[in-house]
């Protein structure tokens, strides 16, 4: 299978001026913004730095802290690709506020003299990352996407021209929620907007934005076993692709398959995309919104007691953490212990009755959506 690093084999000779956008270089601009650009790229919207400068300044310093396996390798080959090398960066920003549990990245990519790529991260592998996707269940806007509102009025006021907007994950429902939320002559300068794999919205969020006047300009694109992608509605025509994955692991953008410059097609998610979705809608569906909050906020409360800042900090210290979670758990008062161990007997139930309806071994082809409103494929 092929890969984006491929297609930078291919077409890496080629500058945008010779060829624009495609639907592999939206995938690398969009996860461009996952790169530790910290000290390497300046915060200032007047300051650019090149991507071949950047590589240089983080390579050449300390150990380089990147999110995910295959980011280094994205970097060096950006940086040696005539495409992408002199690409100019400016406006980074990487804030992770525990206090208003928000996790917020962006950048501005200048492809032109008036074209701007304006690049969402997604959820990166904190604690406080998380648990603001979790309060999407329960709150709207959180606080990323008000703080991406922001960014993008700053952004879309200081420069001229036109603007591309995109991102992978919770960076590509930012995207979206931006360019929606924005004044019409501010849509009417948008080209294009991009979610890769990034969650929808809840129908009732977005129906008196200006969702409908950008709603053409959306492309968004699902592994066929997507989970994080198909949570809550997607009003615009979504494009299931190929992953070389399985699973969570689809949501790896190196392992979504490119065939020329385009993302491989299939005809519908699988029956494991379907099965996640269906059994979070029901699961979700039975909560009040202030048992979500409730029980959001417990379940990160006892992660959060083990001070570990991350994921990767739990793993690598889970002898010693989960005592400590146990310790919290039993210090919570009684009401908050049934409420954590009714709803994890509650999704169980879900899944397994799920599990009757939606076999992923047998009916890979089935799907399963919320009443409300079926997506519509392209």
């Amino acid at each position: 299978m092929y890969n984006i690093f491929d297609y930078l084999e291919w077409r890496g000779d080629l500058t945008f001026a010779q060829t624009g956008i495609c639907d592999a270089d939206a995938v690398i601009l969009s996860r461009l913004s996952y790169l530790p650009f910290d000290g390497a790229v300046s915060e200032k919207f007047d300051s650019y730095t090149t991507v071949s400068q950047a590589a240089d300044r983080i390579f050449s310093g300390d150990t380089p802290a990147f999110l995910w396996d295959g980011d280094d390798r994205l970097l060096s080959a950006l940086a040696e690709s005539e495409r992408y090398r002199d690409l100019r960066l400016c406006g980074y920003v990487n804030e992770v506020d525990d206090e208003r549990q928000m996790q917020f990245s962006a950048m501005v990519i200048e492809l032109s003299d008036s074209l701007r790529f304006i690049s969402f991260r997604g959820t990166d592998n904190t604690l406080v990352g998380w648990q603001e996707d979790f309060n999407m269940f329960f709150t709207f806007p959180v606080e990323s996407q008000i703080e991406a509102k922001k960014y993008f009025d700053e952004v879309t006021a200081r420069f001229g021209g036109r603007f591309c907007v995109g991102g992978h994950s919770k960076g590509g429902n930012l995207a979206v929620y931006v360019s929606a939320f924005s004044a019409p002559e501010v849509q009417d300068r948008i080209d294009a907007i991009y979610s890769m794999d990034g969650p929808g919205f809840e129908l009732e969020h977005i129906k008196d934005s200006g969702f409908e006047r950008i709603v053409g300009k959306i492309s968004t694109y699902v592994p066929q076993s997507s989970i994080f992608g198909m949570l809550f509605e997607h009003e615009e025509s979504y494009t299931v692709i190929k992953s070389s994955q399985k699973g969570f692991l689809q949501h790896d953008v190196y392992s979504w398959e490119i065939k020329r410059d385009s993302l491989v097609e299939l005809r519908r998610t699988t029956g494991t995309s379907a099965f996640f979705d269906h059994t979070l809608t029901q699961f979700i569906g039975k909560m009040t919104p202030q048992e979500r909050r409730d029980f959001t906020e417990a379940i990160f409360n006892i992660m959060k007691s083990t001070e570990e800042y991350t994921f990767d900090d739990m793993a690598d210290k889970l002898i010693k953490d989960i005592p400590v979670m146990l310790k919290t758990f039993t210090k919570l008062d009684s009401e908050t212990r049934s409420l954590i161990g009714a709803k994890l007997l509650s999704f169980l139930k879900t899944a397994g009755g799920n599990i009757s309806d939606i076999n992923p071994l047998t009916k890979e082809n089935r799907q399963i959506r919320r009443e409300q409103k079926p997506p519509k494929n392209k």
